[in-house]
């Protein structure tokens, strides 16, 4: 399966002092606001490096994620104060295993 993802890398200064409810808290807003514009996201928090890695990414039928992940990207992570962001435009293959599928 071939998809165009967007990365977003977001500074966050203060991330090892946060719980893991905000997290769980900020990826679900997210991924809410993305899931009417038929986008997923996957939020990788990497604490000790004060970095989260946002992957989005479409449906086969759908065209770049584009425009409507980094408006809501950038809106949620930016409510964080002191945050630096940087987005980039990738070319991948996503390689997963449904629930219950054969290796």
């Amino acid at each position: 399966m071939q998809r165009t993802v967007r990365v977003i890398e977001a500074y966050v200064p203060g991330l090892t002092e946060r719980p893991t409810d905000w997290y769980e808290q900020l990826q679900a807003r997210a991924a809410s606001a993305l899931r009417a514009a038929g986008l997923e996201i996957a939020l990788l928090a990497i604490p000790n490096d004060e970095t989260l890695m946002w992957l989005v990414w479409s449906r086969p039928d759908q065209p770049d994620p584009g425009m409507v992940m980094a408006e809501v990207i950038l809106r949620e992570v930016t409510s964080t104060s002191g945050s630096a962001v940087i987005e980039r435009a990738i070319d991948a293959r996503f390689v997963w295993l449904e629930s219950g599928g054969k290796a």
